[in-house]
């Protein structure tokens, strides 16, 4: 077990790293993180665990050339280890143009995802909660399955520019899967605030899901118009903001983004908003620097790319603060992804659909044309036949293959409810639920 830290703890470790290596062209990254997770199987609970780590990061830079070294745990000598492994690294590392680390830019640490409530939940309480999903669940007469998980995580980042950063996020999530005779449902709730996890209406969700979805048929392939639950559109945003909306897409000549000109509904406007309230904000990136607001689509025309302070550099322009752990071949990228809502309720947007799918989520979603932003994947635990305005009957999973861009290039109508779903790559991502005039399914 890694004992507890505080954020001058954090800071301090990095600042006396700094001040061993004794020179120039430096930056540590110390990040703790607290977790804690019950999961939960046909109404009863049969894990829980609670684990913490740390991890440290050194990055040397110096005659054109760049090492990186990460220690995880608690180990002895850890500094001199690491700076070791970091200077060792750097002298085999390929010589080359090196982006220089970034100065300070004054701005502010927050606002932050974070919530006293979370960072101090107890497994008692947590089990209350899984105990409320399995006694909704139970009355309905299904079986649940799922894990209800908070964590605590914090992160400082120091320079040999003057760069000292720190933030600490929670976060809490709960999934539900409720499973009958012949078919099963979804449902979850993502928030930093582990009390706006509302476990009854999440078990009520599955359970209200899987009755709809006993006894599925299967549907010759078409294109249909859809209703996407939110669920379904993180995974579709998700996957088109990492197809274009970094400025290293843009610079190597594969994104899909083409600025000024529509390629999308009016109805889609897509930000990378770091600072929204309603999202899982955080200030700063692996670099330290602020991340700012990036508008990438605004009422379906192109706009800006995110930037971290490599691709910044080649254009001249300020890094947006969007940079993973530098450096990386993967380029900046947008994490605090926000979608525009609408003016629809979710049943406003089955009404308008007279014959079309309704779909709970997307799963194993892969690229097939990156640049055209042509996906494959399946539905999953819940697809429905929408006819004349009403969910009817269950459907078999569908496998698609689609264009994100020519999926978003006819929205019918968003919904006005947000809220925080979780993509493949557990990014978290502000969406409505979407209607959409056609969507290609292929088997």
């Amino acid at each position: 077990m890694i004992s507890p830290a505080s954020p001058d703890d954090l800071l301090a470790l990095a600042d006396s790293i700094l001040e061993r290596v004794g020179r120039d062209g430096a930056e540590v990254t110390v990040v703790h993180h607290d977790e804690a997770l019950t999961r939960f199987a046909r109404n009863q609970i049969h894990q829980n665990v609670a684990e913490s780590s740390r991890r440290v990061r050194l990055r040397l830079m110096g005659d054109e050339q760049v090492g990186v070294a990460e220690i995880r745990g608690e180990v002895d000598d850890l500094q001199g280890r690491l700076i070791a492994a970091a200077e060792a690294a750097r002298e085999l590392a390929p010589g080359g143009d090196v982006t220089p680390l970034p100065r300070p830019d004054a701005g502010s640490d927050g606002p932050v995802a974070h919530s006293p409530a979370t960072a101090l939940c107890t497994p008692e309480w947590r089990a209350g909660q899984v105990g409320t999903v399995a006694a909704v669940s139970a009355v309905a007469g299904f079986e649940a399955f799922g894990a209800l998980q908070t964590s605590m995580t914090q992160t400082a980042i120091a320079n040999s520019q003057g760069v000292r950063r720190h933030a600490t996020t929670t976060a809490a999530s709960l999934i539900c899967v409720a499973r009958g005779e012949n078919g099963w449902g979804y449902a979850d709730r993502h928030h930093h605030d582990i009390r706006r996890l509302d476990a009854e209406q999440v078990a009520q969700e599955a359970v209200e899901t899987c009755g709809r979805n006993q006894q599925a048929t299967a549907l010759d392939p078409g294109v249909f118009p859809v209703v996407l639950s939110p669920c379904a559109v993180a995974d579709l945003v998700g996957h088109l903001a990492d197809l274009g909306f970094s400025a290293l897409a843009h610079q190597e000549h594969r994104s899909f983004m083409r600025p000024g000109e529509r390629l999308m509904s009016e109805l889609v406007s897509i930000a990378d908003d770091a600072s929204h309230p309603d999202a899982m904000p955080f200030p700063f990136d692996d670099e330290g620097v602020s991340t700012r607001g990036v508008s990438c689509i605004e009422e379906g025309v192109c706009r800006s790319f995110v930037h971290d302070s490599a691709t910044a550099l080649r254009e001249d322009v300020p890094s947006t603060g969007h940079a993973l752990p530098m450096p990386n071949t993967f380029g900046p990228w947008a994490r605090h992804l926000v979608v525009a809502s609408g003016e629809s309720s979710l049943d406003d947007l089955i009404a308008a659909c007279d014959h079309g799918l309704y779909v709970t989520r997307l799963w194993y979603v892969r690229d097939v044309h990156p640049l055209r932003t042509v996906i494959t994947g399946m539905t999953r635990d819940g697809t429905f036949l929408i006819e004349n305005g009403r969910l009817g009957r269950p459907v078999r999973d569908l496998r698609f293959t689609q264009s994100i861009v020519d999926a978003l290039s006819d929205v019918r109508g968003a919904g006005r409810e947000r809220s925080i779903e979780l993509d493949e790559s557990e990014r978290a991502l502000l969406v409505p639920a979407l209607g959409l005039g056609s969507f290609a399914f292929t088997s």
